[in-house]
């Protein structure tokens, strides 16, 4: 007897775990219809009129999923990275080993602009003051 009622109550947590997740998936896919369909400053709300707490943090953790994805390929030859993630080039990319010198991936950075700025700016001309002549 004890078996059967053990068994009935482990059916419905079941049944339970899989409404939930039900649930949550339908939530997900409606989180994300109304995202590609609503304007960015539009906030969905609950039924009192406050920010709902579960879906934008969702999102956000997606978009970060996302974008971590993109980042672990070199952007000139597409190889993937591994896990040191690739070195990422002042001009914004990311590259592989091979590609990772600016000469090697088409760099648009001016490396040579950013030495003479930080020349100038960490040796100020001095302008001595004038002497009295005799």
């Amino acid at each position: 007897m004890e078996q059967a009622q053990k068994q009935e109550q482990c059916h419905q947590e079941l049944q339970q775990e899989k409404q939930d997740q039900q649930k949550k998936q339908e939530s997900q896919e409606l989180a994300k219809e109304a995202n590609s369909t609503e304007p960015a400053n539009n906030v969905p709300t609950g039924a009192s009129g406050q920010q709902e707490q579960g879906a934008p943090a969702q999102d956000q953790r997606e978009a970060g999923a996302d974008q971590e994805t993109q980042k672990k390929r070199c952007d000139k030859c597409g190889k993937k990275l591994g896990l040191t993630g690739g070195f990422p080039c002042r001009c914004g990319g990311t590259y592989c080993a091979y590609h990772r010198y600016s000469d090697r991936h088409e760099c648009n950075f001016d490396y040579r602009e950013m030495g003479a700025t930080e020349i100038r700016r960490d040796n100020p001309v001095i302008i001595a003051s004038k002497l009295r002549k005799i």
